[in-house]
C-alpha cells in the first residue's frame, strides 16, 4: 500500500480469520546458568505476606562490570516488589550470588567473590528468625572480580582419538570465558552429527581453575557412538492431513545415512505447506534394536478455512474492499484453494472508473516429489492505472522446485486476454507467454532482513495476436543486507533491478507490458509509474528497459521504533538498453518503522530530486515490511 501526494490520506485494514504457578529458582549450573530464571515474587505489596521492602545496588568498583552484572540480579530486577520477610529476602541474595558468579566465570573471572550485605551485615550471619518486616533496608552486593583467567593447554579425546580443541575456538593462553566452552562442547556434537553420528554426547568434562597460576584447564571426553541410518518414521498430532502425506514431504528416507541436515530440511518443508501450526522432526536419542535412529515427526494442525476482509479509503483513490477465502486442505494432502476477489476507486467515478480483480488460485505441494509444487490461478482484472486502462481474463500453470534450500526455480505457461486503453489507441490482444523465475535467497527474515542475499531472474518470452509479435521480457533484481553492530540495530541494505524487452520495437509491445518505474518499492518521491517517458499529455508511456538502485540505513531506536534514511534512483527507458531512451529520477527521504511480530510496519516520506512539472512535491508511502 502506498500513499502519494501532498493530499492524498489512504488508510488501509485487513482481518483474517480462522475456522499462574511461579518455578522455584534452580541450584547454580555453570553450564546451564544462563537460562532466565524468575523470582517467587508477588504482583503487588498487598499480597506479600510479611513483606520487607528494600533497595539493593552492586558496588564493584568497575563501572564496566558493574552494567555487566546488574541484568543477572535478582535483587536488582525485583526491588519494586517487597520481598516476603526475611527467609523471601535471604532467598533473593542466595540467587543472586550464584548468578553472579556464574556471570562472573562467563568473563573468565574465576577467582571472584559474591558477599551481600543488609543494612550493613552479612546474609551469612542474618538469623531466618530476624524480623525485617515492615521496614525498608538497604542491600548492597559486593562483589570482587579477582583476576581473569586464560586457558591452560586443553585436552580432548574422543573414542576415534585426540581432537585439538583449538578448532573449537578453545586456545591455550586465550581468555577462559565459560561460554567458549559451551561453544566448543556444542561445535563438537554438531561436527560429530554432521559426519553421520546421531548420538554423539559428551561423556565427561574437567574442569579445574589453577588460582596460582590464574589458568582454566579443561578436559573433555567425547563419545562418538557409532554412524547410523534413519529408520521407522512416526507420524504424531495430525487429523486432517494424511500421515504419509507428511511422511513423504519430510522427504526422509529409511536406510539413508542419517544427517542433521535432512531433520533440519524435513522441518521447513512441511512448514512451508502452509497446513500446520508447528512441526518438531525429532530423532531419538538411542540407536533402535538394528542400530537405526528412528524419527518422530509431531505437528499440530492449524483450522483448514480462513476468511480475509480489506478495507481501504484515499480522497484520490476513493473507498476499496477486498476479502479472501482459503481452504489449506482440501484432499488431506494440503492441497490448498483461494478465492480472492477486490473492488477499488469507488466513488471516483463511475462503474467503468472502478478498478476490480477476482481470482482463484489452486496448490498443491509434492506434485512430483518432495521438492515440487503445482499452481494453477485465473484471475479477471479490470486496471484503469496513470499509464493505461485494461479489461483482461488470464489463466496459468506452473510448477515450482526446490534445487537446494536457497534456490528454487519455477516455470510455466499463461495465456491472457486483454482490451488495453493507453489513451491513444484501444487494443484487443491475445498473449501466449511461457514465464520462468529463478530465486536464490538467504535472507534471515522476508519481512525485515538483517543478513544475506536475495536475487531473482524472470524471462518471460511472449506471443500476441493478431500482431504476431514476439518478444522476451528479462529482469534481474538483486538486494542484499549488513549488520553493522552485533545487535542488529544498525543496518545497511542495497538493491539493484535491471529489466529489457527484445526481440522487437516499443511500438509492437502492448503498454501493460512495458516497464514501469515509480512509486513504492521502486523510485520513491514520485508517483506510480511515473518515473520514466511520459507522453506529450503528461501519462506514462513504459519503456523497453529499465534500471533501478536503492539503499537504506535502518536503526532501531528501541526494541519497537526503527527509522530509516534512503535513496532511491533509476527509471524506465524507451531503448532496450537501460539507461538509453530517457532520465534518470532520484528520490531520497526518511521512514519510520514499528516492529511488530509479523513485520515493521513502515510510514516513508519521500522527495523528488528531478520534480515532474505538475506533479506533488512529495510522496507517503505505508505497508508492512521493509521496503525491499
Amino acid at each position: 500500500m502506498h500513499i502519494y501526494g501532498s493530499k492524498l490520506v489512504r488508510i488501509s485494514f485487513l482481518v483474517a480469520i480462522s475456522f499462574c504457578a511461579t518455578a522455584p529458582a534452580r541450584a547454580f549450573d555453570l553450564f546451564g546458568l544462563f537460562k532466565k530464571q524468575e523470582a517467587v515474587t508477588a504482583s503487588n505489596a498487598a499480597d506479600v505476606v510479611n513483606p520487607v521492602n528494600y533497595s539493593a545496588s552492586i558496588q564493584s568498583g568497575d563501572a564496566v562490570l558493574d552494567e555487566l552484572l546488574t541484568p543477572n540480579s535478582v535483587l536488582i530486577k525485583e526491588q519494586t516488589t517487597p520481598a516476603s520477610g526475611t527467609t523471601g529476602l535471604v532467598t533473593r541474595a542466595r540467587i543472586d550470588q550464584k548468578r553472579l558468579l556464574g556471570a562472573l566465570y562467563s568473563e573468565a573471572y574465576y577467582g571472584g567473590t559474591v558477599d551481600i550485605e543488609v543494612n550493613g551485615q552479612n546474609i551469612d550471619n542474618i538469623s531466618l528468625d530476624t524480623d525485617l518486616s515492615g521496614k525498608f533496608v538497604n542491600v548492597a552486593i559486593k562483589v570482587s572480580a579477582g583476576p581473569s583467567f586464560t586457558f591452560g593447554r586443553p585436552f580432548a579425546q574422543s573414542n576415534a582419538g585426540a581432537i585439538d580443541l583449538a578448532e573449537f575456538g578453545i586456545v591455550e593462553g586465550a581468555t577462559a570465558k565459560s561460554s567458549l566452552i559451551l561453544s566448543a562442547e556444542a561445535k563438537l556434537i554438531k561436527k560429530w552429527k554432521s559426519e553421520g553420528y546421531p548420538f554423539v554426547r559428551i561423556s565427561d568434562r574437567t574442569i579445574e581453575a589453577d588460582h596460582t597460576t590464574n589458568k582454566l584447564d579443561v578436559s573433555i571426553q567425547l563419545e562418538t557412538g557409532n554412524k547410523a541410518a534413519f529408520g521407522a518414521i512416526t507420524v504424531v498430532g495430525n487429523t486432517d492431513v494424511n500421515a504419509s502425506f507428511i511422511a513423504e514431504q519430510a522427504d526422509i528416507l529409511v536406510g539413508q545415512p542419517y544427517s542433521p541436515n535432512l531433520v533440519s530440511r524435513a522441518t521447513r518443508r512441511l512448514q512451508e505447506v502452509g497446513v500446520f501450526d508447528s512441526v518438531v522432526v525429532s530423532t531419538a536419542e538411542q540407536p533402535s534394536a538394528d542400530g537405526s535412529v528412528e524419527v518422530n515427526i509431531e505437528v499440530s494442525e492449524r483450522k483448514p478455512r480462513t476468511i480475509g476482509i480489506g478495507l481501504t479509503a484515499g480522497n484520490f483513490e476513493g473507498f476499496g474492499v477486498e476479502g479472501f477465502w482459503k481452504h489449506r486442505n482440501l484432499f488431506g494432502n494440503a492441497e490448498s484453494l483461494r478465492a480472492e476477489a477486490s473492488i477499488g476507486r469507488i466513488g471516483q467515478g463511475g462503474i467503468s472508473d472502478l478498478d476490480a480483480h477476482t481470482g482463484l488460485v489452486f496448490v498443491k505441494p509434492n506434485a512430483i516429489g518432495p521438492a515440487t509444487s503445482f499452481e494453477a490461478k485465473t484471475s479477471f482484472d479490470i486496471i484503469n492505472s496513470n499509464a493505461f486502462s485494461k479489461q483482461s481474463g488470464k489463466l496459468e500453470v506452473s510448477l515450482s522446485n526446490d534445487l537446494r534450500d536457497d534456490l528454487t526455480v519455477k516455470g510455466g505457461i499463461a495465456t491472457e486476454y486483454a482490451v488495453v486503453d493507453n489513451g491513444i489507441t484501444t487494443t484487443n490482444t491475445s498473449f501466449l507467454y511461457a514465464p520462468f523465475a529463478l530465486t536464490y535467497d538467504t535472507r534471515d527474515s522476508t519481512l525485515d532482513p538483517t543478513n544475506g542475499w536475495y536475487a531473482s531472474l524472470l524471462a518471460e518470452p511472449t506471443f500476441a495476436y493478431p500482431s504476431h509479435a514476439t518478444f522476451v521480457k528479462t529482469s534481474f533484481n538483486a538486494s542484499t543486507y549488513y549488520t553493522v553492530d552485533p545487535d542488529n540495530r544498525l543496518v545497511l541494505a542495497g538493491r539493484v533491478g535491471a529489466g529489457t524487452i527484445f526481440g522487437t520495437d516499443i511500438s509492437n509491445v502492448p503498454t501493460d507490458r512495458r516497464f514501469f518505474s515509480g512509486g513504492s518499492g521502486s523510485i520513491r518521491g514520485y508517483g506510480f509509474q511515473m518515473a520514466g517517458p511520459l507522453t506529450a499529455g503528461g501519462k506514462p508511456q513504459g519503456g523497453l528497459s529499465f534500471m533501478e538502485a536503492s539503499v537504506e540505513a535502518r536503526y532501531k531506536v528501541t526494541d519497537d521504533i526503527g527509522v530509516v534514511a534512503f535513496v532511491d534512483t533509476g527509471g524506465a527507458f524507451t531503448s532496450n538498453m537501460p539507461g538509453q531512451g530517457g532520465s534518470i529520477y532520484t528520490g531520497y527521504g526518511l521512514g519510520v518503522r514499528y516492529l511488530t511480530p509479523i513485520g515493521p510496519i513502515r510510514a516513508d516520506i519521500a522527495f523528488p530530486l528531478n520534480k515532474i512539472p505538475g506533479q506533488p512535491q512529495y510522496g507517503l508511502y505505508l505497508g508492512i515490511g521493509q521496503a525491499f
